[in-house]
């Protein structure tokens, strides 16, 4: 523990001195000199982001044309106003804004309706003074700027006079120019690589950049080797990052190629393990497992960026997940240690939690991030009462950064020193084991958390113990109440049976599962109200397993069992 206090001082005071270099250089480029050596004169730009990566959501963007600007920090309405000129309602809502995250979305609306929204959009940024802001001009939010710029433009330049694309021409490349004098002096983590993709799109656009897509191709070898772990995860354990991620780096590998340039053979190989991690991260549904802060992502969209990756994989150690693959089910489960540094800005402190679907439903999920509510209710859902997994109620360390010079400098990252998780599987022709332990409640509580997975070769037998292990070092805090969890996907309608000893849980397609759990040391199983966020970062109303149980005298133990019940005659109505 003092090990990583020290270690936390240290990148405390390192981040301090980061972010007073980057503020200096900020105002030097700002400043009427430093203007100079980067808004130069226009250039010739060519535009072939290939669009089939990022399709878009039509439904999504119908809503942003109606006037819902709901963002990544908020959620704003204003039909009739342009976004950029209401008052945001965050700091993440603004930046959101300026990436253009949403314009993928816009320009997938039919009719034309989208284009013309995308090109107002755009032009009207660029006619702006954003420029010569500082929060718009942030090094990562203009790298991820540029590259949706990219995208819209190669489906909607034709629709602009000569006037309005030379703004355009001209915006595009001092933003280029800034970010190749910037890209280095980003935050660490992922902002750093997004910058380097950023800049490396964007120089491929511009065909007398040469040098500028040199320097952009080293940043990115050099954080690809930094942030792609050898399995092909992603150092934050986020798997919708990972897809976007992937697909940026496969539109640069199109565009490079279609002016006859490789991309380096590290980057090649680091997008082949990202293309299978990906396969083994997806549910049946075709959509992602949520997990540390990602979303479901769009099925489609990943069929783009995944490509023919064959069977996935079972086992990831490095990115830290467990795939129970059988018949049509599958069980994906966080196997992992916390992310380190600032890759664990967004990450979830909840060892163990998992996530089960069979076909094309989801059955037990994990809540999701909350992107649109402030701290209290973005913390509440990275913690272990927001996943599919046992959490005490009380007394157990804060697992995030959240008061003092640290949460200013560093941000709500995880701490994560003392999870110590395990994992062991065994496959045979009945089915797959798999045993895992934590060790996060070692200290305050006195045990390990050991977690068992058991699925039969067809898929229709899912078991599970949930055993709580005194510690022989550790005096064991008896009595101390805790919860076991099993969050439902909003889908799925549970109802009691058997005098409440069973749960049916009935899905939309018709499948019927019979969930158990048997304990000496927990009450009866109840339905409660959840929450989850998985596919928007978003709240929407959902109803979650529960059983509260209190620490035994020795070891406490509990097991749990999901069945088959075959298809139901008619989906029962609440």
């Amino acid at each position: 523990m003092a090990r990583a206090r020290l270690a936390s001082r240290f990148e405390t005071l390192t981040a301090g001195f980061a972010r007073l270099r980057q503020n200096l250089t900020f105002s030097f480029y700002r400043s009427p000199f430093g203007r100079g050596l980067w808004r130069g004169v226009n250039e010739p730009i060519l535009f072939d982001y290939p669009a089939d990566l990022r399709p878009g959501n039509p439904l999504r963007g119908e809503s942003w044309l109606a006037g819902d600007y709901s963002l990544r920090g908020g959620v704003l309405r204003g039909l009739g106003h342009l976004p950029f000129d209401m008052k945001p309602p965050s700091n993440a809502w603004r930046d959101s804004l300026h990436e253009f995250v949403w314009l993928p979305d816009v320009l997938a609306v039919a009719n034309g309706g989208g284009h013309k929204a995308a090109r107002h959009a755009i032009l009207h940024w660029a006619l702006g003074p954003y420029l010569y802001q500082r929060a718009p001009m942030q090094p990562a939010l203009v790298g991820r700027r540029l590259m949706r710029w990219a995208q819209a433009l190669s489906e909607v330049k034709s629709g602009f006079d000569g006037q309005a694309l030379a703004r355009i021409h001209t915006s595009f490349s001092a933003q280029t120019r800034w970010l190749a004098k910037l890209a280095g002096q980003c935050d660490d983590g992922v902002d750093r690589l997004q910058s380097a993709l950023g800049l490396a799109l964007a120089a491929c656009a511009l065909p007398q950049q040469g040098q500028t897509l040199r320097h952009a191709m080293d940043l990115l070898d050099r954080e690809m080797r930094r942030q792609i772990l050898p399995d092909g995860g992603h150092a934050s354990r986020n798997p919708s990052l990972l897809a976007d991620l992937l697909a940026d780096l496969l539109a640069l590998e199109a565009v490079l190629q279609a002016r006859q340039v490789a991309l380096p053979p590290s980057i090649v190989a680091a997008r082949q393990r990202m293309q299978t991690l990906l396969t083994m991260l997806r549910h049946k549904d075709g959509r992602l497992g949520v997990f540390h802060g990602g979303l479901e992502s769009d099925a489609l969209a990943l069929d783009a960026v995944v490509g023919k990756s064959g069977k996935p994989i079972s086992f990831a150690q490095k990115s830290g997940y467990q795939r129970l693959d059988a018949g049509q089910s599958c069980v994906l489960v966080d196997v992992g240690d916390a992310p380190r540094g600032a890759h664990s800005i967004a990450a979830h402190a909840a060892p163990l939690a998992f996530e089960m679907s069979h076909g094309g439903d989801r059955l037990i999920v994990n809540c999701g991030p909350n992107l649109v509510h402030g701290t209290d209710w973005q913390l509440a859902a990275r913690g272990l009462a927001a996943h599919s997994t046992l959490a005490f109620d009380a007394d157990v360390t804060d697992p995030f950064i959240r008061h003092g010079m640290a949460a200013k400098r560093l941000g709500p990252r995880v701490k994560g020193d003392a999870w110590q998780v395990t994992g062991r599987r065994v496959e045979d022709k009945t089915g797959i084991w798999l045993e895992t332990s934590h060790a996060i409640f070692l200290e305050t509580h006195g045990v390990r958390h050991n977690r068992r997975f058991f699925i039969d070769a067809a898929g229709e037998d899912i078991r599970g113990e949930d055993l709580l292990l005194a510690d022989m070092h550790h005096q064991p805090l008896e009595g101390a109440p805790f919860h076991l969890r099993f969050h439902l996907h909003p889908q799925v309608k549970a109802s009691l049976q058997s005098g409440g000893d069973a749960v049916l849980l009935l899905t939309p397609n018709g499948h019927g599962w019979q969930f158990r759990l048997a304990s000496d040391a927990t009450e009866a199983l109840k339905i409660e109200e959840s929450v989850y966020m998985g596919q928007s970062g978003i709240p929407q109303r959902c109803q979650q397993l529960a059983v509260r149980g209190r620490l035994a005298h020795g070891d406490t133990l509990m097991r749990w069992a999901l069945r088959y019940a075959g298809r139901q005659a008619a989906r029962r109505r609440r």
